[in-house]
Parts: structure tokens; sequence; C-alpha cells
């Protein structure tokens, strides 16, 4: 009997050797795959702007001037959302703030409703779902998203416990769901219809997006009005996406300055001629990176949002915004939006995947090469590399 323990036990310790080595040659082969991958973006962007500079030029200048010229509801018209059959049920999506995490839930929560013919409404406050958005950030900024707390569909459905309450972690845990980039998806449905067969995942989260989100006309005029203002519309520049704030708190992986400028001078000569002064477009919940910048690169044209607030922002919290009066918070959201747009129409982004804000630029950006999107998390962290981005959004 003991020998049948020592042989049992001998064998299940080979096995053990046996998977660690299988492993550590998958993590090795895993590595070697996602480093040739960053070689390959680095060369890539390389040839973009060498070869394509005028054309992506001209793309971006063409999507900034088609969104202020107010085409982007001609465009990108709202999705049918009060089209679901009259007694199906109502889906029930809590709003997460910050705006772009809330939104999204909002987005995965939309594209799920719509493919079970369900209409849906949003809820103001993930604690208490059954109470319905009537006034929030996003009834404040932004065209018609879901059903009315006083559409009559909603009323009747509430009345007659014909709703559900999603929960955004089933939204993130099932693959199908999330829509991640690896899946295709063939998505007809009553209110949105995606035009391409088998589209992946991240392409449609990214086309419907657009037909989702749309600023009310005052704040996309205030965007417009800004950035022509900036000079953003018909010159090309690189921004640069700090986030700091409660991210830098969580995560050990937050990027130098110093980071941020040396990706920055791999691109410059590709984008500017010699002798000429580069602009960046710095976007950041913390006001103080944009006097780093400036002190470390005095030579560079260097555009804020920071530069017109009546208050330095100091690094995004989401307790903090709570605090914030009505002026002032109109005031931050003032600044995002351009922030935002000035992201998606540049020539080059530069920022890291740990934040919404990024792959929210990242969807609105016009369809160009992927290797203008550089996320210094990625390419200089090697363990970061073991997380594939396009999973993230």
């Amino acid at each position: 009997m003991n020998r049948f323990y020592i042989a049992l036990f001998a064998l299940a310790a080979i096995v053990a050797v046996v998977n660690i080595a299988t492993n550590a040659r998958r993590h090795r082969t895993l590595v070697q795959l996602r480093s040739e991958a960053v070689k390959e973006q680095r060369r890539r962007v390389v040839q973009v702007l060498k070869t394509e500079n005028e054309t992506l030029s001209k793309t971006l200048r063409s999507a900034a001037h088609s969104y202020c010229d107010g085409n982007d509801l001609v465009e990108y018209p709202l999705p049918k959302y009060d089209k679901c059959p009259s007694n199906s049920t109502l889906n029930i999506i809590p709003f997460h703030e910050g705006m772009t995490t809330g939104l999204r839930y909002v987005l995965l929560g939309a594209l799920m409703s719509f493919q079970e013919s369900r209409c849906f409404a949003i809820s103001k406050d993930p604690k208490k779902p059954l109470d319905l958005l009537s006034s929030s950030i996003l009834t404040e900024y932004f065209e018609e998203i879901g059903l009315a707390h006083d559409d009559n569909f909603v009323k009747k459905a509430m009345m007659d416990g014909r709703y559900e309450v999603r929960n955004w972690k089933q939204l993130l845990s099932d693959v199908m769901l999330s829509r991640i980039e690896a899946i295709k998806y063939d998505y007809h449905t009553f209110a949105y219809t995606h035009p391409k067969h088998a589209v992946d995942g991240l392409t449609l989260k990214r086309d419907f997006l657009r037909h989702m989100w749309h600023l009310l006309p005052l704040y996309r005029e205030n965007v417009c009005i800004t950035l022509k203002d900036e000079e953003i519309f018909d010159t090309d520049y690189i921004a640069l996406s700090i986030r700091r704030g409660d991210l830098s708190k969580k995560l050990e992986s937050v990027k130098t300055m110093g980071e941020y400028i040396r990706e920055t001078e791999r691109v410059l000569p590709l984008i500017f001629d010699k002798g000429q002064t580069p602009k960046i477009f710095v976007a950041t919940d913390d006001c103080a990176m944009v006097d780093i910048l400036r002190k470390h690169r005095p030579h560079w044209t260097i555009k804020s949002q920071c530069d017109q607030l009546n208050i330095m922002q100091k690094g995004y919290s989401k307790d903090e915004l709570k605090a914030l009066t009505k002026e002032q918070r109109d005031e931050h959201f003032r600044k995002f939006f351009v922030e935002l747009y000035a992201l998606a129409f540049s020539k080059v982004f530069i920022g890291v995947s740990h934040t919404n804000v990024a792959w929210f630029a990242y969807m609105m950006r016009p369809n160009v090469d992927r290797s203008t999107f550089i996320l210094l998390d990625y390419i200089n962290d090697p363990k970061e590399r073991m997380h594939d981005p396009t999973m993230i959004w």
C-alpha cells in the first residue's frame, strides 16, 4: 500500500512539473508574440506617418469639420429606442458615474437589450435601480439615450412589473455581452442594425457609440468653437491623455512625464518638418501635468483646456465631482468634452489603457490606422503586455 501511495505521489509530482513547464512555455510564447506586436506597431506607425501623412490629415480634419457642421445626427441617427414589442420586458440599466464608465455600461446594456428585443431605461443610482433617470449628467448634456422615465411604455411596464434590472457585472463577465474584438456578430435588431456581416465586437461598439452618444447642440457648439480657436481643425498635432487623480492611487503602472515625452519625440520628426514648432494638446485631470511638460519642453506649443479653468484641477475623483456646484460641474464637463474630441481628432494619440477616457477617444476616432493610437502601458511595460488592451473596452 505504501508503494502505491509513493507511486501516486511521484506521478502527481511529474504531472505538476510538466504543467509548470507547459505554462512557462506558453508564457514565453505569449511574451514573444506581444513583444513582436509592439515592434510591429512601432514599425507600422512610422510607415503610416511617412507614406499616408497627408491622407491621414485630410481624414481627421474632414471628420472634425463634419461633426461641427452638425452632420453627426444625420450620419449617425439615434437608435429607434421605442420600437420594441409592446408587451416586452423593460430592461433597467443603472448608470455608474464617472461619465465614460457609466456610458460604457449603458452602451453594453443597450446592445444587450436590443438583441433581447427589449427597450431599456436608465436608473440614476445603482443602489436604487428603480429610481429611473429624470435628471442627471446624461439628460443635462446628451441627446436622448434609452426611454425617458415618463415614457408611456416605461410607466406601464413598471406598473405591470414587466421589468428586469441588469447588473453591470453580467455585462463584463460574459464575453458575448462585453463584445470583445475576437468575437464576430451579425447584429440585426429593431433599434439598430450594423451594416456589416460578421462584425467584430470592438467595431460594433465603436459604430453603435456614434449613434447613441450625441452632445446637446449647446455643448457641441462649445466644443467646436473652442477647437477652432485652438486651431485644432486645420493643423497637425499630437494629443497626450494623462490620467492621474484616483487612478494613480490604484495602479503602479501610471506613466511618468518622461515616458510621454520620449514617446512623443519618437513620432515628432514624422509629423513636423525640421524647424517647425511641434503642437501638443494635453488632456488631463491634473493641470500640474501641463506645467511640468511646459517646463521640460518650453519650445513646444502646448495647448490645454487647463488654461481656461477658473479653478485648477488636481486630479479626478468621483466623490469630489459630486461635491461640485452646478457651475463648477458645467465647467468640468465643458473641458472634458473638448478634450475628448481633441483626443479623437489628433494625428497621434498617446495615453494609457487603464482609463475609459482613452477607449472613448479611440471609439470616436475616424477610421484611421490603429497604430496611431499608442498605449504607453502596453508599449513600455512587459507585464501589461500580458493583458490584451482590446479586451478592456
